[in-house]
């Protein structure tokens, strides 16, 4: 009796080592993953699940000529009798100068065909405008010209009412003279849209939009780049924000081994010339190898959606894959590894 009394005790000895070892081990793995989720470890993945972005497409757009720039010179000294344009044409040209435009009736005959957007606007206006200048006759030649316009009334006599207005306060049209067979996605019409600072809107005097008219009656509007070069570039752009080409510097062809200016140098490399052009934010900043590898533009952090192209890019293998370490996702023990390594304060 007294032997089997013992060897239960043994046995129940036994296993209580055994629960307790067993217990001990659980408690272990079970501070284990706190600690790691506590640090930052992902071992066994998380409740975040990682979306995979559709790859930044390109967008194809078309050339299109454009004949005719105006810019707006000395913008802080305009006034409404005293504004300096100045006017570039490779075409013989006319021009027109409207105050006080309502913007309604402004875009209504912008968007109409061309024949009916000729006729209302230029040749016989029926624009619902304060004050409609004269129309004049421009062979500019490729050359600049400055001229001054000024509304003939008192600055006081424009209505344009309180912000937010429904006027603009000067609308200036260049189109060509001709009316010829013309190409109909060429160019017809350049139409500026001028704010003048005055004392009931304090923003300060700028262009605020500038469309073209072409032949077939499509209306664009241009939009500019923002560059490293001094020059300005612009991009014409449609309602649907679609690019098209507009005036550009550009870009001499050179290996990899030249050296590029600093201002057509990619900005994140820098060892590689500009080609690409991002969109929405419209910088031209990267090369088509940094493009690949980041999501968002370096220089204002915004996430791109597209892309076009502004100079020609060479078939590169580095461009067009990356490394598998890019793409791959890290395996379980990959995790736990950096897991330790971050843990015990190790460089990976």
């Amino acid at each position: 009796m007294v032997a089997v009394l013992t060897a239960a005790l043994m046995t129940a000895a036994e296993i209580s080592s055994l629960f307790s070892a067993l217990g001990v081990i659980v408690c272990f793995i079970c501070m284990v993953v706190f600690i790691l989720r506590v640090n930052g470890g992902d071992l066994f993945g998380s409740s975040v699940v990682h979306v995979n972005q559709p790859p930044v497409a390109q967008v194809s757009y078309q050339k299109v000529a454009v004949p005719f720039s105006l810019e707006l010179e000395k913008p802080s000294e305009a006034t409404f009798s005293d504004v300096q344009l100045k006017f570039r044409s490779d075409v013989s040209c006319v021009v027109r100068s409207y105050w006080g435009v309502m913007s309604d009736q402004l875009h209504m005959l912008l968007s109409g065909p061309w024949s009916s957007f000729y006729v209302n606007l230029l040749d016989n206006p029926q624009l619902n405008a304060e004050v409609t200048d004269d129309l004049e006759s421009c062979d500019l030649c490729d050359t600049a010209v400055y001229k001054n316009v000024g509304v003939h009334l008192e600055a006081s006599e424009l209505h344009l009412g309180t912000s937010p207005r429904t006027k603009y306060p000067l609308v200036v049209c260049m189109a060509r003279d001709s009316m010829g067979n013309e190409d109909p996605n060429g160019v017809g019409a350049l139409i500026s849209i001028i704010h003048i600072k005055d004392s009931e809107c304090q923003i300060p005097s700028c262009i605020l939009h500038q469309y073209l008219k072409q032949y077939s009656g499509q209306l664009t509007r241009l939009q500019t780049l923002y560059t490293q070069s001094p020059s300005q570039n612009e991009v014409v752009t449609d309602n649907n924000s679609e690019p098209l080409s507009g005036p550009s510097s550009t870009y001499n062809d050179a290996d990899e081994g030249d050296d590029i200016p600093l201002e057509e140098a990619c900005v994140v490399c820098q060892t590689r010339r500009i080609t690409r052009a991002l969109l929405p934010c419209r910088h031209v900043c990267i090369c088509s190898t940094c493009c690949g590898r980041l999501e968002t533009c370096p220089m204002c952090r915004s996430r791109f959606l597209a892309f076009f192209l502004v100079a020609p890019e060479t078939e590169d293998s580095d461009d067009s894959t990356l490394d598998s370490e890019d793409t791959e996702p890290a395996s379980v023990w990959q995790r736990m590894y950096a897991a330790l390594n971050n843990l015990i304060g190790m460089e990976q």
